[in-house]
C-alpha cells in the first residue's frame, strides 16, 4: 500500500516507527519489514495513546490551514477542549494575551521548514487560563521524503515551572539572607571593635598608674573581659568570612615546633592556675619545614587547647604531632576532662553550640560557642577532616589531620618572628591622630604622648588633608570612616601635595579588619594597615617601626630647655584648678581673653626689632601660658625670653618664628575656646 492523504487521520512517530489507521479503520505497522497489518496491536497502541498523561495532537499539512485532525484524552485534560471544539482547526486557537511573539515565530518557522522544534509556549485553556506549555513538534514523512504529518507532543509544566520558580526565589532569599547575615557581622565587628579599642587602651592607661590592689585587680579584670570580648568579636569576623567565601588560606613554609611553642607559651598560665600540666610531643618523622597556613594551624590549635584546659579540673591536656601514613600530619588534643556525652557530641561542631550545659553550672564560661565550629570550618578549608572521641567522666580528645606539604630542598626557610619592640619613654616625632571617634581619639594620643610624641588632632579626612598641607609631620595615623571625607580620600589628597609633606607615612588605624582591607588602603597611598583594638604596646610598636625608618626631621633646639624634653600643648590638672579657683561659668570667658591676649602679643613681639622689649613681652606671656595650663607654650616663652637675655640674634629670632603656630595649636587646644579661637569652617588641628 501506498501513502496518502487518505491515511493521514491518525499518523504517529514513536521511535522510529509510524502507525497509520486508514480511513475504514483498519492500522497498519510501518516497520523495516514493511507494511504489516496489525489490527489486533493497532487497537492495543491506541489505547495506550489513549491513556498516555501527555497531550498527542496530528495536525494534517495536506489540509488547508493545517489542522488537527487527531487528539486524545489527555489534551482534552490539559486545555479543556473537547473534539469537536478542536478537529479541523490550527492549533493557534491555543494562543492569545500573553504568548510570546518570540514564541509564535520560531513555531511558524520550524512549521515553514518541516524541521522538529522543543518550546516553551504560554497557552490558554478553553476558560480562559493560561498555562506553560512545554511543546515538542516533528514532521512526518513518507518513503519519498513527502511531509504527510505534523505531530505535536504536549506537557503542562506550569507547577512544575512554579515549582522551579519557588525554588530560586527560595535561593535568592537564602543567598541574601546569608550575605545580609555576613555584612550584619562585618559591620558589627567593625562598629564593636571602634568603642572596644576606647576600652582596651583606656585600660592599659589605668593599670599603669598608681592603684592600690582592689584597683588593680578590678582593672586587671576589666582587661580579660575585653580580651574575652575582643576573641569574640574576632569569631564572629571569621565566621562571616567563611560564609561569604573571602577567608583566604595561605600557603607558607613554617616549623610546627615554632606553632607548638606558641600555643604552650600562651596557654601555659592558664593550666599552671588550675594545676593542670600543659605538654606537647612531635613525631620525630615528621619534616622539620612544611607548607601551609601557620597562622590558621595556630587559631585551630589555640581554640582546641584552651577549650580543653576549661573543661579539664585535674590531670592533664597534651597536644600531640605525628607524621600519618597518607602523607597527612594529624593533630591530637587529648585533655582529662569532664568528658562530652554522645548526644551533644553530634552537635558540638556546629554554631553556638557550647557542649554539655553541665558544665557552665561548674562555673566554667563557654563563650559564644563559635570556636568549635570555625575550627571545623577552618580545617575543612585547609583540606582536612576534624572529629571528637570523648567518654563522659574521663575526657576527651579532638582530632585533625591537614595535607601539609614538606618544603622542597633549597625553599625558603619559615619566616622566625619578629619580637615585639618596646617604645621607650621620651620618645620624639610630630604625629597627626586623625580619628573622628572622641574615646580612640583620647586614648590614642595619650598613649601616643605619654611616650613623648607630639600629638596634632584632626577629627575628620578633610581636617587631616589641610593639617598634612601646612605642616611637617613625621607620621599621620588615620582613621579609615570618617565623615566629609573618609581616610582613603585623604591620603589621595595628601599624596598629591608636593615635596616631603606628600611622602609622609600614613597607616590606616580602623577597626575594619576584613579581607581586602590592607590591599585597599594600600591601593589609596598608605603604608600601614593597624585593625582596631590595638594594645599601647602594639600602638606604640608600630609607631616606632616606621619613624626609626624614617630620617628624622631637623627640630628647633630651645635654650634653657631639658633636653630631649617636650612639654604638651595643655596641662588639664592646671586647667581645673583654674576653673575650681575662678568658680562655675566663669572658665570660658576667662580662656577667650587669654585667646585674644595671647595672638596680639605673639604678633606684637613679631613687629619688635628690640630684644629687651621682646624680652618683656616673652615673660608676660610666660606667666600667662602658665596660668591656663598652656606649658608648651609657657616653656616656649621661657626660652625667648633668655635668648634675648643672653643677646645672641639667631637663637632669639629662630624660637621667635616657631612661636605663632605653636601658639595657635595651644589655643586650638583649649576645650572651651576651640570655635572661639578659629574662624568658621576652618581646619581644627587641635591637640589634646
Amino acid at each position: 500500500m501506498s501513502r496518502s492523504k487518505h491515511f493521514s487521520l491518525m499518523t504517529i512517530d514513536l521511535a522510529s516507527t509510524i502507525i497509520i489507521r486508514d480511513e475504514g479503520g483498519n492500522a497498519y505497522l510501518e516497520g523495516s519489514d514493511g507494511a504489516i497489518t496489525a489490527a489486533g496491536f493497532g487497537g492495543v497502541l491506541a489505547l495506550a495513546i489513549a491513556a498516555a498523561p501527555t497531550g498527542i495532537t496530528v495536525a494534517d499539512p495536506s489540509l488547508p490551514d493545517c489542522p488537527l485532525v487527531f487528539m486524545n484524552p489527555a489534551f482534552t485534560s490539559i486545555t479543556g477542549y473537547q473534539p469537536e471544539d478542536v478537529l479541523g482547526r490550527n492549533c493557534r486557537f491555543l494562543q492569545g494575551r500573553g504568548t510570546e511573539k518570540a514564541s509564535i515565530r520560531a513555531l511558524r518557522n520550524a512549521v515553514a521548514a518541516a524541521r522538529p522544534l522543543t518550546l516553551e509556549i504560554i497557552n490558554h485553556r478553553k476558560d480562559g487560563r493560561r498555562f506553560l506549555n512545554e511543546l515538542r513538534m516533528a514532521p512526518v514523512l513518507d518513503d519519498h521524503g513527502v511531509l504527510i504529518a505534523y505531530i505535536g507532543i504536549q506537557h503542562d509544566i506550569t507547577d512544575r515551572k512554579r515549582a522551579e520558580q519557588e525554588i530560586a526565589r527560595a535561593r535568592r532569599a537564602a543567598e541574601r539572607a546569608k550575605q545580609d547575615r555576613s555584612d550584619f557581622l562585618a559591620f558589627m565587628s567593625h562598629e564593636v571593635r571602634i568603642p572596644l579599642h576606647g576600652v582596651m587602651g583606656t585600660l592599659s592607661l589605668l593599670v599603669d598608674t598608681g592603684l592600690d590592689a582592689n584597683q588593680s585587680a578590678y582593672a586587671q579584670t576589666a582587661q580579660r573581659c575585653g580580651a574575652a570580648l575582643l576573641h569574640t568579636v574576632n569569631e564572629l569576623r571569621d565566621l562571616s568570612l567563611i560564609e561569604a567565601r573571602k577567608l583566604d588560606i595561605h600557603r607558607d613554609p613554617f616549623a610546627l615546633a615554632d606553632i607548638i611553642k606558641d600555643v604552650l607559651g600562651l596557654l601555659a598560665a592558664a593550666a599552671e592556675e588550675k594545676g593542670i600540666e600543659l605538654s606537647a610531643s612531635l613525631d620525630h618523622l615528621l619534616p622539620a619545614q612544611l607548607v601551609g597556613d601557620p597562622g590558621r594551624i595556630r587559631q585551630v590549635l589555640i581554640n582546641l587547647t584552651d577549650n580543653a584546659i576549661k573543661f579539664t579540673h585535674r590531670g592533664n591536656v597534651e597536644l600531640r604531632i605525628a607524621a600519618l601514613p597518607d602523607g597527612h600530619v594529624g593533630f591530637a588534643v587529648t585533655d582529662t576532662g569532664v568528658g562530652i556525652s554522645q548526644k551533644l557530641r553530634a552537635n558540638l561542631l556546629t554554631r553556638f553550640s557550647q557542649g554539655d550545659q553541665g558544665r557552665q553550672s561548674k562555673g566554667e564560661k563557654t563563650g559564644a560557642g563559635l570556636g568549635l565550629a570555625i575550627c571545623k570550618r577552618l580545617v575543612a578549608l585547609m583540606g582536612g577532616q576534624i572529629a571528637v572521641d570523648s567518654t563522659p567522666g574521663r575526657g576527651s580528645t579532638f582530632f585533625f589531620d591537614l595535607p601539609l606539604a614538606q618544603v622542597p630542598l633549597g625553599g625558603s626557610p619559615p619566616l622566625a618572628p619578629q619580637p615585639m619592640l618596646v617604645q621607650p619613654l621620651g620618645a620624639h616625632g610630630r604625629i597627626l591622630l586623625a580619628e573622628d571617634g572622641e574615646a580612640s581619639r583620647l586614648v590614642a594620643a595619650a598613649i601616643l604622648r605619654k611616650a613623648g610624641y607630639t600629638v596634632d588632632v584632626a577629627r575628620d579626612g578633610a581636617e587631616a588633608a589641610a593639617a598634612a598641607q601646612c605642616s611637617d609631620y613625621d607620621l599621620i595615623l588615620m582613621d579609615v570612616r570618617m565623615p566629609l571625607m573618609d581616610g582613603y580620600a585623604a591620603t589621595r589628597a595628601i599624596r598629591a601635595v608636593s615635596g616631603s609633606r606628600g611622602r609622609v607615612p600614613i597607616i590606616a588605624m580602623t577597626a575594619c579588619a576584613m579581607p581586602g582591607d590592607p590591599e585597599r588602603c594600600t591601593e589609596a597611598g598608605m603604608d600601614g594597615h593597624l585593625a582596631k583594638p590595638l594594645s599601647r604596646m602594639d600602638l606604640l610598636a608600630a609607631v616606632h617601626r616606621v619613624l626609626n625608618a624614617r630620617p628624622t626631621r631637623p627640630r628647633v633646639a630651645i635654650p634653657d630647655a631639658e633636653p630631649g624634653s617636650m612639654a604638651p600643648l595643655l596641662d588639664r590638672e592646671t586647667l581645673e584648678e583654674l576653673r575650681a579657683a575662678v568658680g562655675p561659668g566663669r572658665l570660658p570667658r576667662l580662656i577667650s581673653v587669654f585667646t585674644a591676649e595671647t595672638k596680639e602679643r605673639v604678633r606684637r613681639m613679631h613687629a619688635l626689632k628690640d630684644p629687651t622689649r621682646i624680652e618683656d613681652e616673652a615673660h608676660s606671656l610666660k606667666a600667662a601660658a602658665a596660668t591656663f595650663g598652656a606649658t608648651a607654650l609657657r616653656d616656649a616663652a621661657q626660652a625667648l625670653e633668655g635668648a634675648c637675655r643672653s643677646g645672641e640674634p639667631s637663637n632669639w629670632r629662630r624660637i621667635l618664628d616657631g612661636l605663632p603656630g605653636l601658639a595657635d595649636r595651644s589655643i586650638a587646644a583649649f576645650p572651651l575656646a576651640r570655635f572661639a579661637a578659629r574662624p568658621r569652617n576652618a581646619p581644627d588641628h587641635r591637640s589634646r
